[in-house]
């Protein structure tokens, strides 16, 4: 038995610099856990004689993905220029905006750009700015706006939304931060491979380590005349799904290629198909995934909680779906995190070998 797995996107090693930004998103997806988990609960119960023996393996193609140009995306504070007067009226009415906008409630804004751009045009406020020292000119040109507003003598009840609004605001930014350098690397690596995926008979980089690996693992089943099983984690069922309807038909070396299961966890597969994104669907070539002589049997596993997660029956003919029960705050890499997964994965794995050795024909439902 050999089990290839296949991972999403945003996935790194150690020895890249984007490590330290995407490990804390990515915990639970990383390959030594998913290696220790697929051993410890999937192998014994494909080969019970030897579950040491069985091989597991991945496709690495973290290196092949985006790598965005490191930013701080947090706000910065407000740091105004040396002089108020050194600006014009517009410089001068958004430098006023943005300085005073954290003390002001949202449904005052309107009264705030109306006030800063009142104080920034008005002579006699731009008089008494230029008549003290420098030192305290922009405490002079935010009171003027605060008057204008009443903020000087603000209510206790205002201040406490200020407060309480400030207090989210820092909550908000600390659940953000991580977010902020995972999503160019969860966007940047779709794009990556949809943009450089090739063709059937001219694969791209990522598409090309994967039918590398795909030949491995292939090479060692038949050597020990034991099926191939392939699991995928979110993006990595995308590439799977192209491999197997197009550039593994394309591929001699793979003309007699069997897997006998494909789980796709966190799946994204069915909308990918219903949005015609999949490379069979563009060039016209390759074979539909349930006439595939390639496969015996595609598990999708998705969850209602799981918002980057999607159903593929209906959209994938041939797909068999599984909502899997996550709790309401789970992450996207949870699947990988749960035994009872890998115990099903197990299961079905058993079950759908069984019945392909018995029969020594396609799975069927």
């Amino acid at each position: 038995m050999s089990i290839l797995y296949v991972h999403g996107v945003a996935i790194r090693e150690g020895d890249q610099p984007q490590w330290e930004t995407l490990k804390r998103v990515t915990h639970g997806a990383l390959w030594d856990e998913v290696r220790a988990a697929l051993q410890t609960h999937v192998a014994p119960s494909v080969q019970p004689a030897d579950p040491q023996g069985v091989d597991i393996s991945w496709v690495y193609w973290g290196d092949l993905g985006t790598n965005p140009i490191p930013g701080n995306h947090a706000q910065a504070e407000w740091s105004p220029p040396e002089h108020p007067l050194t600006l014009n009226a517009a410089a001068l009415a958004d430098a006023l905006e943005r300085g005073l906008r954290p003390e002001v409630p949202a449904d005052r804004w309107p009264e705030l750009i109306d006030a800063c751009w009142a104080a920034a045009k008005d002579t006699g406020v731009r008089a008494v700015i230029g008549n003290v020292p420098a030192a305290v000119q922009w405490a002079v040109a935010l009171s003027a706006v605060r008057a204008r507003l009443g903020l000087d003598g603000a209510h206790l009840p205002q201040r406490l939304r200020l407060s309480r609004h400030q207090n989210v605001r820092r909550a908000m930014q600390d659940l953000r931060r991580p977010l902020e350098g995972f999503i160019p690397y969860f966007v940047g690596d779709a794009l990556e491979y949809f943009t450089l995926r090739g063709t059937p008979r001219q694969p791209g980089p990522i598409a090309a380590r994967v039918l590398d690996a795909l030949k491995t693992s292939w090479h060692l089943s038949r050597e020990r005349n034991e099926p191939l099983v392939i699991v995928t984690h979110s993006m990595g069922g995308q590439l799977i799904y192209d491999a197997l309807t197009s550039f593994v038909p394309a591929d001699p070396e793979l003309t007699d290629l069997r897997v006998a299961l494909w789980c796709a966890a966190a799946s994204q597969v069915g909308p990918c198909k219903a949005m015609g994104l999949f490379l069979d669907d563009q060039s016209g070539e390759g074979t539909a995934l349930a006439a595939s002589p390639h496969l015996g049997y595609f598990w999708n596993v998705w969850s209602e909680n799981d918002l980057l997660s999607f159903p593929a029956e209906g959209s994938v003919p041939g797909a068999h779906d599984t909502d899997f029960p996550l709790g309401r705050r789970s992450p996207h890499m949870a699947y990988l995190q749960r035994p009872e997964f890998y115990r099903t994965l197990a299961a079905r794995v058993r079950v759908q070998v069984a019945r392909e050795a018995a029969k020594g024909e396609s799975l069927s439902p």
